[in-house]
């Protein structure tokens, strides 16, 4: 999908040339093809008339320069009479009229593959960009590109395309109408054109405020997204008045734009026929003031012509001014794929041989942010099937220290091994499907336990086996089977309907299912109660030695089985030992246990 292209008429044919490729260049010829039809059975009727008129003489049939026409059928041997041009007329919009099926029925196809390709590129966008990428980016922005914007990008490409057939059927008109009277089409068509500045600056302005309310969008998908993540508080402190005040202004300055656009477009719509009436009419008074020798006849075929036209000019019009109100979804949309590929994360661009964890070793590793150092000379060895556990104040660097080691935050200096190979040099993504990870916020999807814990994959025996196995070993199983619908008990949005507990052990049995061999709880217990930690605790032990468990934790329970406990102070590793070891040597650690800060 290209998306450095210049914001005029071409540009955006060729932005939309990148998504639908050729298919574009065929609508184009069946547009023609039906403007081309249109203006030949149109042109039929100057004979026919003149025969009914004429008492059915053929010496009165005259039409100017497009006497090729009737040339062609006087050739075929087809005879000039009311009868044979009725018959003509007839198949002609017939042919028209299956041409028209044709060009709308493919439009209908190109609209379909338009908006799969454009969601799919913002998906693979997003499943591509780094961490530290997503972490740059607006989330109102991003939710209101994929939901908002895409429709309006959507309507831009439709009316864009409809723009498209009326140029190409205006185009056939205005030809038809050279070859009928030169001189006159060319007196309306500079009027045309001199009365088109008009619109012009109507367009122009319309596509300034749609830009200015996209952005609008963004910011209130951003200040609503806050608004329910946060909802608990603010109605428990009554924020949310206050803060409901943010987003009636920023909703109030949204249709303040959109009020303006609806004054430019019934502007437009306003005055675009009677702008033509007079162009044509003031085009009519000069010709039979300044040229009296005009031959009425060919200036009545494309007088014909253009009041034909008019109404194409006028859906047109409405077309493009349509097109210009949700102009700002096309900038909005193309900005941010531009933005998230300058952010896509560095892996493999070929799977490689499969993942094995045997193994990770970080060595000399430092992370910044700017000026600020988070992590410093960080020298680890994690063996296979070990767990471990990371312990600090707060701001110490234990999950930047995890994230480092998932991939998720690459270091400024350093390397990271798994097993014998670079971090750099994996493909992160099958790496990252034999890691588990668990946060104090557990994820938990509106949906049905067995989907929470397989992941949306279908009930075959084999998957009903391990998703009853993950249970087990996440201590879920007796309150799943307790349930009256069990595994298709619905838990509610973000798990409501679930103590936070069964959410955290939820969580677990999911990693557990997809059969993991990192396992990282990042303070996955410190908003539980002590009976819920030590069920978890019982869980964990059961995977002891089974696959590599990196804790994060400040509670004592936790992390009091762990192989190896380090201590992170001063933005490095400042002890480590199991347990014992540390409550014996280490005063840092002896203190941490005495204020219960783990």
């Amino acid at each position: 999908m290209e998306v450095n292209f210049k914001h005029n008429f071409l540009g955006y044919f060729r932005f939309y040339h990148s998504v639908l490729g050729n298919k574009v260049y065929l609508y184009l010829c069946l547009n023609v093809l039906m403007g081309l039809l249109d203006g030949i059975g149109l042109t039929l009727f100057i004979p026919l008339f003149t025969l009914l008129f004429s008492a059915g003489n053929e010496e009165a049939l005259y039409t100017g320069k497009m006497h090729y026409l009737t040339d062609f059928f006087s050739a075929a041997g087809i005879p000039f009479t009311i009868t044979s041009i009725l018959i003509l007329v007839i198949l002609t919009f017939s042919v028209k009229g299956f041409v028209r099926f044709l060009q709308q029925r493919y439009l209908s196809r190109m609209r379909f593959l338009f908006i799969r390709k454009i969601r799919t590129a913002l998906l693979q966008s997003l499943n591509d960009i780094s961490y530290t990428g997503f972490l740059k980016l607006n989330a109102g922005k991003i939710q209101n590109t994929l939901t908002t914007e895409i429709t309006g990008l959507f309507n831009t490409m439709t009316t864009y395309f409809n723009s498209m057939q009326h140029v190409g059927i205006l185009a056939t008109y205005y030809v038809l109408a050279f070859m009928a009277n030169m001189q006159f089409a060319a007196l309306v068509i500079i009027s045309g054109a001199l009365s088109n500045l008009i619109f012009k600056r109507l367009f122009s302005k319309t596509q300034k405020l749609s830009t200015h309310a996209s952005k609008k969008g963004n910011d209130f998908n951003s200040y609503l997204i806050q608004s329910v993540t946060h909802f608990r508080y603010l109605k428990a402190t009554n924020y949310f008045k206050r803060y409901m005040q943010k987003l009636k202004k920023v909703i109030e300055e949204t249709e303040a734009l959109h009020f303006k656009m609806g004054t430019f477009s019934a502007l437009s719509e306003g005055i675009k026929e009677p702008v033509a009436i007079i162009a044509i009419g003031a085009v009519l008074c000069i010709q039979f003031y300044f040229f009296p020798e005009s031959d009425k006849n060919t200036v009545l075929v494309s007088l014909l012509l253009f009041y034909r036209s008019l109404s194409q000019l006028s859906q047109l019009q409405t077309s493009w001014q349509f097109f210009a109100q949700n102009n700002g979804s096309i900038r909005s949309v193309t900005e941010i794929v531009r933005q998230v590929r300058q952010l896509k994360e560095e892996t493999r661009t070929a799977p490689g041989d499969p993942v094995v964890i045997s193994g990770i070793r970080l060595s000399d590793v430092s992370v910044t942010y700017g000026k600020r150092t988070i992590l410093e000379g960080v020298n680890l060895q994690i063996n296979r099937n070990q767990t471990i556990a990371f312990v600090g104040e707060s701001g110490s660097g234990k999950t930047t220290l995890a994230n480092v080691i998932i991939g998720l935050i690459p270091p400024t200096t350093g390397n990271v091994w798994i097993g014998a190979t670079p971090i750099n040099e994996l493909d992160l993504n099958a790496y990252r499907d034999k890691i588990g990870y668990i946060t104090q916020d557990p994820v938990v999807f509106s949906d049905t336990i067995f989907n929470n814990v397989t992941f949306f994959d279908p009930p075959t025996p084999d998957n009903r086996e391990r998703f009853h196995k993950a249970l087990y070993q996440a201590s879920l199983a007796d309150f799943v089977n307790a349930l009256p619908d069990k595994e298709n008990t619905q838990v509610g949005d973000n798990g409501i309907y679930i103590s936070g507990g069964q959410k955290q052990r939820l969580s677990i049995a999911r990693e557990l299912y997809k059969e993991v061999s990192l396992l990282i709880l990042d303070e996955a217990t410190s908003a539980l109660d002590s009976a819920t930690e030590n069920i978890i605790q019982a869980s964990l032990e059961r995977l002891h030695g089974h696959c590599t468990i990196i804790i994060i934790a400040h509670r004592l329970a936790t992390i009091k089985r762990s192989d190896t406990i380090y201590l992170l102070k001063n933005r490095t590793l400042y002890e480590q030992g199991s347990f014992e070891e540390l409550s014996c040597k280490s005063e840092v650690f002896k203190k941490m246990i005495a204020d219960q800060q783990f």
